[in-house]
């Protein structure tokens, strides 16, 4: 593998400049906390923007005070790469514990899964799909799950790539649309559907597809209910939420909600009920928009989710977050044509239908701010191939968006006393983009494995120092 000298000086030496000597301490016996690296990755990103000053319009800065800037955003960015992989990679020492005994020619394990009454468990896989390596790391080497694999399975790998040349029979047999694929099959050489999966679960998900596996089922629950039984859900979407009110909060939408609400009459209602149900419905359009973008990213995902693991795919991602993030920062600009802009501002009136019509188009108009930050919505939806969780996701961004609308106008009198625009909405705009570029850098790793191996190297460290 080579090395880039100069990625590796800088990125040790943004995320913290002793690694190489913390890391050379000794290795941490059990699991590695993730919450050291995690607050590092979050410190970092209040840090960078706190250098950047991000708030403070450009024309305002002075030479010295552009390039701090510069150093700021690069400093939260490699913060959000750094958040992101911790939080979804596998700990270094699970990474590194010895591996499974996987075989390699799949006639061999089916004679062996006869022999000792065994399941046969096949895992395709591609040496370009990170996602297939992360889950045997975090998932089949979790200390829980892997003597379970050792004992009680039978184990094989398939090259994915391979296999598409020579044996595209093998892929159909075993149900292979994407990558990762894992395939149950039982004695007799029947594919076992409620345990198999595409994708990647939780260790927790994953002992109960074993159980499923080894009782024969052959139906499951969907990857949306066993998310939200596993707690995870809630977290996703507050976020999903909380990244919804801060997009109201952006130059294209706050300075025209007091504007949007008088047109569709709510400052205008005869009670305060009527307000709020015209504010509901208005967000309600909105809602309905978005939800259909996120089911038509999910169903996008389910059909091409190997694509998705493709490194050109990933590395066309990585640019399309600096574009989103570049998009977020003003440098370039994203508008609709002015004659389609002009017609969909037209759209709607006052009453219940218009509230509805103006929010089936406002999430099209404010595209300039909310675009960007809706695409990166859909590329993870897209990835996570689950068209019900796209559409919920999508559902609770759009009512973080509308519920600035729905207090005021609710309660019209408040719209007075709204703060005018200014600089702190730059500061909003400035934490999307960080978000974008450090995001860019998050699936760059699959081009630059060094950074990925010099993060879990950090986060070795972090831990060494602080657990």
């Amino acid at each position: 593998m080579t090395k880039n000298p100069r990625a590796l000086a800088l990125l040790s030496l943004l995320m913290f400049p002793a690694s190489t000597a913390l890391a050379a301490a000794g290795a941490a016996q059990g699991p590695v906390p993730r919450w050291p690296a995690l607050l590092t990755g979050g410190l970092m990103l209040a840090l960078g923007l706190g250098l950047a000053r991000a708030w403070k319009d450009r024309s305002m800065l002075s030479r010295s005070a552009r390039v701090q800037r510069f150093a700021g955003y690069i400093v939260a960015s490699v913060g959000v790469f750094f958040f992101a992989f911790s939080a979804t990679s596998a700990p270094p020492l699970y990474s590194s514990a010895q591996k499974l005994p996987w075989l390699s020619e799949l006639s061999r394990a089916e004679q062996l899964s006869r022999e000792r009454d065994q399941i046969m468990m096949v895992d395709f896989t591609a040496d370009w799909c990170g996602a297939c390596h992360e889950l045997e790391a975090e998932v089949f080497n979790h200390p829980r799950i892997k003597p379970r694999l050792e004992r009680d399975f039978v184990l094989v790998k398939v090259d994915f790539d391979a296999a598409l040349e020579t044996q595209a029979r093998l892929l159909q047999r075993f149900e292979v649309s994407g990558l990762p694929r894992v395939a149950f099959v039982d004695v007799r050489g029947a594919l076992i559907t409620g345990a198999s999966f595409e994708g990647k679960l939780s260790p927790e998900q994953f002992e109960e597809r074993m159980i499923l596996a080894e009782q024969g089922a052959q139906s499951a629950e969907s990857t949306f209910s066993k998310t939200m039984r596993d707690g995870g859900l809630l977290g996703a979407l507050l976020l999903m939420f909380v990244a919804g009110f801060l997009s109201s909060l952006t130059p294209c939408v706050y300075p025209l909600i007091p504007i949007t609400v008088s047109i569709f009459g709510a400052r205008a209602a005869t009670s305060r009920w009527q307000a709020f149900l015209l504010s509901v419905v208005y967000v309600l359009g909105i809602a309905i928009t978005y939800s259909l973008l996120g089911v038509m990213a999910a169903s996008f995902g389910t059909v091409f989710g190997g694509a998705m693991q493709s490194p050109v795919v990933k590395v066309g991602l990585a640019l399309l977050f600096v574009v989103l993030g570049l998009s977020s920062l003003g440098v370039i600009a994203v508008r609709l044509p002015g004659d389609m802009q002009t017609r969909l501002s037209d759209v709607g009136g006052a009453g219940y239908l218009g509230a509805l019509l103006m929010g089936l188009v406002a999430g099209i108009i404010a595209a300039p701010c909310v675009g960007p930050i809706v695409a990166g919505v859909l590329v993870y939806v897209a990835e996570q191939q689950d068209i019900f969780l796209g559409w919920l996701m999508l559902f609770v961004f759009a009512l973080g968006l509308g519920v600035i609308f729905v207090v005021l106008g609710t309660f019209s009198g408040l719209i007075a006393r709204v703060p005018s625009s200014g600089g702190w909405m730059d500061g909003v705009k400035a934490l999307f983009a960080v978000v974008f570029f450090g995001m860019a850098l998050f699936y760059l790793r699959y081009l630059f494995p060094d950074l990925g191996e010099d993060a879990q190297q950090i986060w070795l460290a972090l831990a060494n120092l602080l657990a």
